[in-house]
């Protein structure tokens, strides 16, 4: 595997303090009111597609050039 270089590896634990700081808002929120808040989820939802589509992106693109 290439070793990335520091903006990238800056933006992917970016990527990551935000899905887990939306993560722990949302299971606070789901247990301080009364039920979940679906906003947050679909925002949680929506950033793990885009973390898993584009590591099978970069995965598919990485073996073809090998």
């Amino acid at each position: 595997m290439v070793e990335a270089d520091p903006v990238m590896r800056a933006a992917r634990n970016g990527f990551g303090v935000l899905m887990v700081a939306i993560l722990a808002l949302w299971a606070w929120r789901f247990r301080a009111e009364t039920g979940p808040d679906t906003q947050l989820f679909d925002l949680l939802l929506l950033g793990g597609l885009v973390f898993w589509g584009s590591q099978l992106y970069y995965r598919r693109q990485q073996s073809s050039t090998e």
